[in-house]
C-alpha cells in the first residue's frame, strides 16, 4: 500500500500551492506549517495547521496536510476526520481526489477494507488515471473478500458447534430419560419382589424374616422355660411325699 506521493513531495506540491495563492506570504499559518514539516518539526506544523484551520486559512490545505501528519504518527481517527473535511469542503477534483485517496490509505492501516474500498473508488471518480489508486483499489477489494470467506467459515464453524451441541445435549436428554424410566419402573414393583431384591443384591435376609426368626427363638426360649419350671415342681412334689411316707 502506498501513500498518495512520497510524504515529503506531497508537502511541497501543497507548499507551492500556498505560495501563489498567498504571494509566499510568510504570516501565512498554512505557509510556516509547511516549512516546519519540511524541517521535521511536526509539533510545530501541527500546531500552525490546526491554528491556520480555526482562522480558516486555505483550511482545504491546512486540513489535508494535518491529515498527513496524523496518519504519520498512527492517530488514524484523527486523520480520517481531516482528509473528509478536506474533500468535502473542497471544489477542486485533484483535491479532493488527493483525499480520498489518502482516506483509503487510512482506512486500509484500521483494516476497514469495506471503508478503504469506497474511499478508492471515490478517489477514482475525481481521478481515473492515478495508478496508484488503481492499484490500492484492488488490494482493498482482495482484502475484504479474504476477510469475507473469513466471516463466513468462521460462521460455518459456529454453527456446527451448535449443532454438535445440541445432538451432544439431545443424547443426555435421552440418558436421563432412560434412568427415570428404570427408576419409576422399579418404584411399581410389588413390595415382596422389591423386599426380595434387596434380600439378593445384601446377601442376608429381610427385615420381616429376622423379626420372624426372633419370634421363634423367644417362643422356643419361652417352652424350654416353662418344662424347667414343670420340672423342678414335679421333683418337690416327689420328695414331700417320700418324707410323709
Amino acid at each position: 500500500m502506498k501513500m498518495r506521493n512520497s510524504y515529503i513531495l506531497k508537502l511541497l506540491f501543497l507548499t507551492f500551492t500556498v505560495s501563489l495563492n498567498c504571494q509566499s506570504d510568510p504570516n501565512n499559518r498554512v505557509f510556516n506549517a509547511n516549512k516546519e514539516s519540511i524541517k521535521q518539526n511536526f509539533t510545530g506544523a501541527e500546531v500552525e495547521y490546526r491554528k491556520a484551520i480555526s482562522k480558516n486559512e486555505i483550511q482545504n490545505t491546512a486540513s489535508h496536510n494535518l491529515g498527513n501528519l496524523l496518519f504519520e504518527s498512527k492517530n488514524y481517527d484523527e486523520a480520517i476526520q481531516e482528509y473528509f473535511k478536506t474533500q468535502k469542503n473542497s471544489q477542486i477534483d485533484l483535491e479532493k481526489h488527493s483525499a480520498f485517496h489518502n482516506l483509503g490509505n487510512t482506512y486500509m492501516k484500521k483494516k476497514d477494507y469495506a471503508q478503504a474500498v469506497e474511499a478508492y473508488k471515490n478517489a477514482l471518480r475525481n481521478n481515473p488515471r492515478d495508478d496508484e489508486t488503481r492499484y490500492n483499489y484492488a488490494l482493498a477489494k482482495k482484502f475484504l473478500e479474504g476477510d469475507k470467506r473469513q466471516n463466513s467459515q468462521n460462521s460455518d464453524d459456529s454453527e456446527e458447534e451448535k449443532k454438535d451441541e445440541s445432538e451432544d445435549q439431545k443424547e443426555n436428554k435421552d440418558e436421563d430419560q432412560n434412568s427415570d424410566q428404570d427408576s419409576d419402573s422399579e418404584k411399581d414393583k410389588p413390595k415382596d419382589q422389591q423386599e426380595d431384591k434387596s434380600q439378593d443384591e445384601g446377601g442376608g435376609l429381610s427385615k420381616q424374616q429376622m423379626e420372624n426368626l426372633l419370634d421363634a427363638v423367644n417362643n422356643i426360649e419361652k417352652d424350654l422355660n416353662q418344662k424347667i419350671k414343670s420340672g423342678k415342681k414335679k421333683v418337690q412334689t416327689s420328695k414331700k411325699a417320700e418324707k410323709d411316707w
